[in-house]
């Protein structure tokens, strides 16, 4: 009988059973056949007929494969921003240690200490002055968001931001071997070896074109902040020739995308602060030897941007003050000061010494307002002016300085910003940058800033403080509401929670500041009774009374105006009383006003008024330390009320004649009755804060985008030991 058996041919496309009829070989499409063969007992079959895979098996492994997928993915991706974070990191602490590194070289240079004010014009050792502008690291942040209605992601994103508006100003000697460098059109110095030998190569157009390097061992040096425009630049905007005699732009803050929605309605604003900014330091060279002034019998070009010569004021335009000074800036790596050449009658350099950079006329970025009657202000800072500023860099900075000079008499029933709003606050301006300067082929002036001023484009905050020994901190309890650790009697008097509690170790209680925004709540919510003072001496922002003062104020009047708020009816108060009861908790050093002589009016200290840093006829308010000098207590002028007689008499203007009686504190004169002479009461002048300032604490703080980290770093300098 015929035998079937099973023989194994290669898988075919169908991969069906084979089976095979003497030697002949068939494959079986049929199921029927195949059980069939089955039940009779003579068929075998080769393995290739295993069951396949159900839809759902393919589903679900496919699903499994992929859920493997994502989670490599996502473990790539954490890996990469790990790594990406851990360099930013890396890259931001190295470059927080150079910019620390930088500025701790110029600083150990610094030419004066603070333990003499004012500087004795004879000692002609240079200065130090810091200005610290109207935001504070506590402030700053307001920007980015509605206080009445944001978002922690809003708060979040605002926290990055801090003090970004002090300017620190210094004279500094190099290290042995590392001197300073800068350069100066090739003409100044062609200019000088003729002063020095009398003769001299032909000055031509093109060696006013032509820049060589110099060196020197002390320099005037500038730290600062600078807002940027989209293309990471600035705009200087000078369009030669008639247009010379224009203004500068003022580059108000420069704030086109919009962030966050801070009006409350679904859009969003533009929040104020700078969508760029830049560290910048610029380093003018001290160098009295060189003598720049050309000869009145020399000629020289009759543009004075090609000549780097100050620019003509005109007494009717302040801001021909400010800014006259911008083309020898822009030219020039030297420290120099304008000087009227009455033949000419027009305005020349002059270099400066230490002893001239005593005096803040002379100093990078400085200028005297004039105020009528051929009188001018003391030298302050020219800074932008930010008063037409649309943004909310007008509105914060006005917060932050509020009424300067309230004398309302009562209780305020309106926010109300005061008669003094200074205009002076902003930043450096873009016309002092360094320009390359040329002509093309047409012949027209070619003028661009080569931004070496900049240091580093991705800080978000460049912050100085001052140490003010008798600042006082206020113990705060902390998150559970309670002094020392919550519900415990921790002193074992009886009583838990108690003040004689606070600070008690490992409780949560903290530690408040004049520079965190909670200082002026406390001073509100203890009223009359004396708060729990932690300790004496802490770094501050100059003038931090006069901010803690506005704060309480635009408290008080927002409570009032609003009805008042749950549980904050006690805070309907006068402001002023407010001030008044807690007055001795910031009449400090560097509190910049004093409370307790105060009247129905709130000004600056005397300091601040005589030094011409507080000036409300040219709306001047600029908190500075400066060591200050002593030169114009025996100029042969009259400085009263922080005003100079003969201020304009170095842009060629007559003298006044105000000025008839010699110095006040030096004349030999009882000249405020009081029965003694020439004592401290009758100078004329004085530093902007007539107390010592021991050291500076300076916050650098960086921001890398694209890693999303934030980095700070601080360091403390010594000012006495120089």
């Amino acid at each position: 009988m015929m035998r079937l058996s099973a023989v194994s041919l290669s898988t075919r496309s169908a991969d069906l059973p084979v089976i095979a009829f003497d030697g002949q070989s068939f494959a079986v499409d049929s199921p029927s056949v195949v059980s069939a063969a089955r039940r009779r007992g003579n068929f075998t079959m080769s393995r290739n007929d295993h069951r396949g895979m159900t839809l759902i098996e393919v589903l679900i492994a496919t699903a499994l494969t992929l859920l493997i997928m994502l989670a490599l993915a996502q473990g790539f991706k954490t890996m990469s921003e790990g790594v990406t974070a851990g360099r930013a990191r890396l890259t931001g602490s190295d470059q927080l240690r150079s910019l620390s590194g930088l500025l701790r070289s110029d600083l150990n240079g610094l030419t004066v200490n603070t333990n003499t004010l004012p500087q004795s014009y004879q000692s002609a050792n240079g200065y130090f002055m810091y200005y610290d502008g109207p935001l504070s690291d506590s402030t700053a942040m307001l920007f980015n968001y509605n206080p009445a209605g944001a978002e922690i992601e809003d708060k979040i994103s605002a926290s990055r931001w801090s003090d970004i508006d002090d300017v620190l100003m210094f004279t500094a000697k190099a290290r042995d071997g590392e001197w300073f460098r800068g350069r100066v059109p090739l003409a100044l110095l062609k200019i000088h070896q003729y002063n020095t030998t009398g003769s001299s190569s032909a000055i031509v157009e093109d060696d006013y074109f032509t820049e060589v390097t110099v060196a020197s061992e002390y320099a005037e040096v500038a730290w600062f902040m600078r807002p940027l425009n989209d293309l990471g630049s600035i705009d200087i905007a000078e369009s030669g020739g008639s247009g010379y005699g224009a203004i500068p732009p003022s580059n108000p803050v420069l704030d086109a995308a919009p962030v966050v929605d801070r009006t409350g309605d679904g859009i969003p604003d533009s929040d104020g602060m700078p969508d760029r900014i830049a560290l910048c330091r610029r380093v003018l060279l001290i160098r009295p030897d060189l003598n720049i002034t050309p000869p009145s019998g020399m000629s020289i070009p009759s543009d004075p941007q090609v000549g780097a010569r100050p620019m003509p004021v005109s007494v009717g335009s302040t801001d021909s003050f400010r800014y006259h000074m911008r083309f020898a800036y822009q030219r020039c790596d030297l420290s120099v000061r304008p000087f009227y050449d009455s033949v000419r009658d027009s305005l020349v350099l002059k270099t400066n010494s230490l002893a001239d950079l005593q005096l803040p006329e002379n100093r990078f970025a400085h200028y005297v307002a004039p105020s009528g009657d051929n009188t001018a202000s003391m030298p302050v800072l020219a800074l932008t002016n930010e008063s037409d500023s649309t943004g909310g860099y007008l509105k914060m900075t006005n917060l932050a300085y509020g009424n300067v000079t309230q004398d309302d008499g009562g209780s305020p029933t309106a926010i109300d910003y005061g008669t003094l709003q200074p205009f002076d606050r902003g930043f450096i301006p873009a016309a002092f940058f360094r320009t390359s300067l040329s002509r093309n082929t047409a012949g027209a002036l070619i003028s661009l800033p080569t931004l070496e001023e900049i240091v580093a484009s991705n800080v978000v905050g460049f912050d100085v403080r001052g140490f003010d020994a008798t600042a006082q901190q206020f113990a705060a309890p902390g998150a559970d509401g309670g002094w020392g650790i919550f519900g415990v009697d921790d002193d074992s008097n009886g009583t838990t929670d108690d003040r004689s509690e606070a600070g008690w170790p490992q409780t949560d209680d903290l530690i408040v500041g004049p520079g965190d925004p909670g200082y002026a709540l406390m001073i509100l919510q203890f009223e009359g009774s004396t708060p729990v003072v932690a300790n004496s001496g802490t770094f501050v922002d100059l003038c931090w009374g006069r901010r803690v003062v506005n704060q309480i104020n635009n408290f008080s009047q927002t409570v009032t105006m609003t009805g008042g708020l749950p549980g904050m009816a006690h805070f309907k108060k006068d402001w002023e009383l407010v001030i008044k009861m807690q007055a001795n908790f910031w009449s400090s050093a560097l509190s910049g006003f004093a409370p307790l002589s105060m009247g129905t009016t709130v000004l600056p200290t005397a300091a601040m008024i005589r030094s011409g840093r507080f000036n409300t006829t040219t709306n001047v308010y600029q908190p500075t330390f400066d060591t200050f000098t002593d030169y114009y207590e025996s100029d042969g002028n009259r400085q009263s009320f922080g005003m100079s007689a003969n201020g304009l008499v170095r842009f060629g203007l007559a003298a006044s004649a105000s000025n008839l009686l010699p110095d006040a504190g030096v004349d030999g004169l009882d000249d405020d009755g009081n029965g003694a002479t020439d004592e401290e009461g009758e100078r004329e002048t004085s530093p902007p804060f007539a107390y010592k300032m021991p050291s500076i604490q300076i916050r650098f703080r960086i921001q890398d985008v694209t890693a999303g980290t934030l980095q700070e770093l601080s360091i403390a300098h010594d000012l006495t030991g120089n």
